[in-house]
């Protein structure tokens, strides 16, 4: 069985700037023609999660939480 822990989180908010310039800053390759889920997450789907970390998720909320 597994023993769980608490734990704290508590990240610089110029780590924060820093991930979210990284996040604005990424250049995203073209889907590969037929690929699918073969090839790992396919590009629209990581820009949708990537937008999510960018814009929609309070970091400082989930630090509390």
């Amino acid at each position: 069985m597994t023993e769980f822990r608490e734990f704290r989180t508590d990240f610089p908010r110029a780590d924060l700037g820093d991930l979210t310039g990284r996040l604005a800053r990424t250049l995203w390759a073209d889907e590969l023609p037929g690929a699918g889920d073969d090839c790992g997450v396919p590009p629209a789907q990581a820009r949708v999660l990537a937008g999510g970390w960018q814009h929609g998720y309070d970091r400082r909320a989930g630090e509390k939480r």
